[in-house]
């Protein structure tokens, strides 16, 4: 007799963030529970201007060590503009992005994100960035053959809770008129890719089956937050948080 599989509550909401689209977000929505997400700040201008200053943010575990959000998104940005991009397309995204701070508390019970421009989009400029090394993606080995990410912006979104991360992407891309309560304004580009991750205790036992390259009979602890059995990411493996 077969095992009927019955997925957790936990199981639901990481499988609606891969997931993506308006039907997850109304399954996030109706699981997500009845604690109020904290809002935001008024004015965006308050906030860190270093956007890649998260660890002043996160909670720490009994080391001290910090711990990240449990759900991630990783949009793969095409900008709408052609040609240089000019001060209006820059406020229309910085506008998008000014919601998110003013609807959601900037913390894993709310929301993190951050925004990275590739070589190709200051390759519209003519120019990089004074001071900043920019090389061409390549590929790290001779045997193999990747695709190479060529869009012009990275946009992270990430949060502990599911309905919070999938909201926000909504509210983002035209699929949901406001976020948290605060007026949603799309942000002038589109999705090219879009790619999900997740960190936490029994996580990666959970999601085994459904990330390309571990074997069937993998024996990941219950307990590891990462896979190979890892508690915690690499210490100095992320860029300074000084820009």
């Amino acid at each position: 007799m077969s095992r009927r599989y019955e997925p957790t509550r936990r199981q639901f909401l990481k499988a609606a963030v891969a997931a993506g689209g308006a039907s997850a977000l109304s399954a996030c929505l109706d699981l997500g529970g009845d604690d109020p997400v904290p809002t935001g700040v008024e004015d965006p201008a308050e906030l860190e201007r270093r956007q890649h200053a998260w660890r002043d943010v996160l909670e720490t575990d009994e080391q001290g060590n910090p711990k990240l959000p449990r759900h991630h998104a990783f949009l793969y940005l095409e900008l709408d503009a052609d040609g240089e991009p000019s001060a209006a397309d820059r406020r229309g995204v910085e506008s998008a992005l000014s919601v998110l701070d003013r609807a959601y508390e900037r913390s894993p019970a709310g929301l993190v994100h951050s925004i990275a421009y590739s070589r190709p989009y200051f390759e519209r400029y003519g120019r990089e960035p004074a001071g900043v090394d920019l090389p061409p993606p390549r590929r790290l080995s001779s045997f193999e053959t990747p695709e190479l990410d060529t869009q012009d912006a990275l946009l992270q979104l990430t949060s502990d809770r599911a309905e919070v991360l999938t909201e926000a992407e909504a509210a983002l891309f035209g699929d949901r008129e406001t976020a948290n309560g605060v007026e949603a304004v799309d942000v002038p580009a589109t999705v090219d890719d879009r790619r999900t991750g997740f960190i936490g205790r029994g996580m990666p036992a959970d999601r085994a089956d459904q990330v390309d390259g571990i074997p069937a009979d993998a024996d990941l602890p219950d307990a590891s937050k990462l896979f190979m059995g890892f508690n915690a990411g690499f210490a100095g493996n992320q860029a300074s948080e000084s820009y």
